[in-house]
């Protein structure tokens, strides 16, 4: 599929500047007036290149190679790992494959290599990427893959894209690429404090995330003078929901929200558990996060709960392409693969002498993804900007849009 300069740009354009036709225009040089005597014109002064020393790119690469562009940029990710962390690496690696081509055939030459989802052989795989003249590294996917890759890449001055959701991985040079739960959790109750709902019963799951969800949620509510009415705990099963929802049913009533943050079955369970158990769910709020994106949304229970994810009306055309491709359906994270490689094509296009600076990583304006804008922090963090998703009657509605820009 051949994609158009003007789309190219369009798409990655930074998402807070840009230059008018007036600014970006070069200045020309005049033409020579007739001399009486025949002189030679004084030769024109061309700014000089600022000398970069790229990585001298090795004749073989161990991986297939995907381009032909003068940058090497190599794909960390474990497509012959087994059950879902395989599937994922594939479909990481079938989205790149795409954005080389829509975007970055001439400028880029993506090497995919396999980590099969070991962290002693994601450190090997980073070594030889430097050896072969890489100049970014895409991927690992698993934490530890990360922090065993880092290692090779931070003391070469290699920036990396990582797609771990783990922020302690995320540090300087090593940006991470992912959906950080911390992030739709804030944008969902932040949405509803900023619509007055302040007291707010929490019903939460064992385990990390749990754990994750309730400190996001305290630091929220901390800062805008929120009341958390109940904080109460279950296991993955339904008696242990059940009996979760019977301990928190007497605090509704005192509450204009109620957040679920799990995902899964969990959420119907919770709040049929809840009305049986006598809890008045009429007027209250309820607030889910970025875990609900793949809940079956025909159940009346959910109708008119909210919750916070990426935007995904670009994402569906690029699913689309994805699908005919691939005869698959992708998930999201197929689109951090695509933005990863899409960014490092456009980073080329900017500036080809540099591309990958930290500086140009970290541009301040951000990009236009397939799921919104982002933008890299100094400290390997992620800025995205999210949607609010309302269920109606089996749907999403889209309440509160991904903001276009960063405000510079």
């Amino acid at each position: 599929m051949k994609i158009s300069l003007q789309t190219i740009r369009a798409r990655f354009l930074p998402a807070a500047m840009l230059c008018t036709l007036a600014a970006c225009q070069q200045g020309g040089v005049g033409l020579p007036t007739l001399q009486t005597e025949l002189k030679p014109l004084p030769k024109p002064t061309a700014p000089q290149p600022v000398a970069v020393k790229r990585p001298t790119l090795s004749a073989k690469v161990d991986g297939q190679q995907v381009g032909n562009g003068p940058y090497r940029i190599a794909l960390l990710v474990p497509t012959s790992a087994q059950g879902n962390a395989g599937r994922i690496g594939k479909e990481l690696a079938n989205a790149a494959r795409i954005a080389v081509r829509d975007f970055g055939a001439g400028r880029i030459q993506l090497v995919v290599k396999d980590t099969q989802g070991q962290s002693a052989r994601a450190a090997l795989l980073a070594g030889q990427a430097r050896n072969e003249g890489a100049s970014l590294v895409l991927g690992p996917l698993f934490s530890a893959n990360v922090s065993a890759a880092s290692s090779v890449t931070k003391p070469s001055n290699i920036p990396m894209i990582a797609f771990s959701s783990d922020q302690a991985r995320a540090a300087r040079g090593v940006y991470l690429m992912s959906f950080a739960p911390e992030a739709d959790i804030r944008r969902t109750l932040n949405y509803g404090l900023s619509n007055g709902i302040n007291r707010v019963v929490a019903l939460l799951p064992q385990g990390a995330y749990g754990v994750l969800a309730e400190r996001e949620m305290r630091r929220v509510f901390d800062s805008t003078g929120g009341q958390i009415v109940s904080a109460v705990r279950y296991s993955r099963d339904v008696a242990s929901m059940t009996k979760a929802a019977g301990s928190a049913a007497h605090a509704v009533a005192n509450a204009n929200g109620i957040y679920i943050p799990d995902g899964g079955q969990a959420p119907a369970i919770l709040l049929k558990a809840l009305h049986r158990s006598g809890a008045n769910l009429t007027g209250k709020q309820i607030m889910g996060s970025g875990q609900w994106a793949t809940l079956n949304l025909n159940q009346a229970v959910l109708n008119g709960a909210i919750y916070a994810g990426p935007d995904r009306r670009n994402f569906e055309s690029f699913a689309r392409r994805y699908n005919a491709t691939y005869g698959k359906q992708p998930t999201i994270n197929a689109a951090n693969a695509y933005d990863a490689v899409s960014l490092a094509a456009e980073l080329v296009r900017r500036n080809e002498q540099a591309p990958f600076t930290a500086t140009a990583i970290q541009s301040s304006g951000g990009f236009n993804g397939v799921t919104g804008i982002f933008r890299f922090k100094a400290s390997g963090r992620l800025q995205r900007g999210l949607v609010i998703n309302r269920i109606e009657h089996g749907r999403t509605v889209i309440v509160s849009p991904s903001p276009t820009s960063f405000g510079g």
